[in-house]
């Protein structure tokens, strides 16, 4: 039997399980992922921060200068490459998250932060060690161990194919379908949490209720064909042109909010809410609080655990699209500069709220349900309506281009990139996200995204000391 096939039948199976019994199917993902969660949160914890500290010692190195593909040439344009490689790796959660994290770490903040220290800059640094350094390390580390083999060894894109050079008839194939199986929880968790803040946009923009479940299955039929449609494209096409659409709106909207609030105080606010994190990174990168470990659970580890079921999806797909780049160029920018992006997002949403007056208001409402963050902010800002329907928008093509992202490396991993194999890949991701849904819980949608990330862990950890021996043994 194929390798597709057997990825192909097991993720069917559990699209069938999710469907048929979603109660049961979706208690007993979240129960196994809460208990390794609780059982193993210190290692993912740990794991992350490891990737941070190789990722810079390989990008400053000698070994830094070699090129993945020895004399290609980039295939795609700075601008272009690195649009692409953000708006696949977390583009919609910046959006969902952009005012809430933040919020929720001021009003909720853990035990290990001094009282006297709980405010904005703290709230925004608990914010950044989720989205920065160490979730780009993740997927830096797990890309460049793909396009090493593919552009430097010839080798298929492939997980297997870092593991031997005869990926085709080998025993590590199990590693692409857990690495698929990783791939379609994880967009189907992001999927279903996109279309909750869909809805919650849409219904606070005309203040009335747009019919819940139906209206939620109706938007992801249509971001379905949208994703669909691009997949038919190609990735130069479909991909890279939605990307850069996305690019250009968040550039828009981000301008636009800077200039709504106060530009000096979103300056002001990226300077000390960086070095806050930066200060906070040595005592939260190797060891968990044990009066805020229930904290760490909720956010911190499922985080990290989320960014690992995204590399497998990730890491191929910006490693497909960055032959030609050193090693160098290739994670110092696929590194910093969506970590700076990022926090330059938070500082402007999250961050603009604390020098409201609406701050209260924000709070009461993310403490109500995370999707009212980001709506109530926009309430009070002029254009509002403006900014609101933007969000959806860019709700939408963002998760269209992960969503296509996700089938096009799914088809890459399993070795089949026909529309026959891409339609039943889109069938398997649709039901699975129809279950969570149907279901509509955000924290339910997160440990979903999560399930495939538990047994890839591992495979991450070889897949990196297997690299660090390949460089030593190249002559940089």
């Amino acid at each position: 039997m194929s390798r597709e096939s057997v990825a192909l039948i097991s993720c069917c199976i559990a699209a069938a399980a999710f469907l048929i019994f979603p109660e049961t199917a979706i208690s007993w993902v979240a129960g196994l992922t809460g208990y390794v969660i609780h059982e193993f949160g210190l290692a993912f914890i740990i794991i992350p921060s490891l990737f941070v500290i190789l990722s810079l010692a390989i990008a400053l190195s000698p070994w830094g200068k070699i090129k993945l593909g020895e004399d290609a040439k980039p295939e795609f344009g700075f601008v272009s490459w690195t649009s692409m490689l953000f708006a696949a790796g977390m583009g919609s959660g910046l959006i969902f998250w952009g005012v809430a994290e933040p919020i929720v770490h001021y009003a909720h903040p853990p035990a290990f932060v001094p009282v006297a220290d709980i405010g904005k800059d703290s709230a925004l640094a608990l914010t950044y060690f989720h989205w920065g350094l160490h979730a780009w390390s993740l997927y830096a580390i797990s890309g460049l161990v793909m396009a090493w083999f593919a552009f430097n060894k010839s080798r298929p894109m492939t997980i297997s194919a870092s593991f031997t050079d005869k990926p085709e008839s080998s025993r590590y194939q199990l590693f692409d379908l857990l690495a698929v199986v990783a791939v379609i929880f994880g967009v189907a968790g992001t999927l279903a949490n996109t279309i909750a803040l869909v809805q919650s946009g849409v219904e606070q923009s005309i203040g009335s209720d747009i019919g819940g479940v139906s209206f939620r299955l109706g938007l992801l039929v249509a971001i379905t064909l949208a994703f669909t449609l691009s997949s038919t494209m190609g990735l130069d096409k479909g991909i890279k042109r939605m990307s850069l659409f996305n690019l250009l709106l968040v550039v828009v909207m981000l301008v636009a909010v800077i200039a709504l609030v106060d530009p000096l105080s979103v300056a002001t606010t990226v300077v000390t809410s960086t070095l806050s994190y930066l200060q906070l990174l040595p005592s939260v990168s190797f060891s968990i609080d044990m009066a805020s470990r229930q904290w760490s659970e909720g956010w911190s580890i499922i985080y990290f655990v989320w960014w690992i079921a995204w590399a497998p999806f990730v890491g191929p797909f910006i490693a497909r699209i960055s032959r030609g780049r050193t090693i160098r160029q290739y994670l110092l920018c696929t590194i910093l500069i969506p970590t700076m992006t990022s926090i330059v997002w938070f500082s402007t949403f999250g961050g603009s709220v604390f020098d409201m007056s609406i701050l209260p208001d924000v709070v009461q409402a993310t403490d109500r349900d995370f999707t009212l963050g980001l709506f109530t902010f926009f309430d009070n800002l002029a254009f509002g309506q403006i900014l609101t329907y933007s969000a959806i928008l860019l709700l939408i093509t963002f998760v269209i281009t992960s969503a296509d992202s996700a089938i096009y490396v799914t088809s890459m991993m399993t070795g089949s990139q026909t529309m026959k194999s891409k339609l039943m890949w889109i069938l398997v991701l649709v039901s699975i996200t129809t279950a969570l849904v149907l279901k509509n819980n955000i924290d339910l949608n997160k440990q979903i995204a999560i399930f495939g990330a538990l047994p890839f862990t591992l495979i991450l950890l070889a897949q990196a000391g297997i690299m660090v021996k390949e460089l030593i043994k190249h002559k940089p």
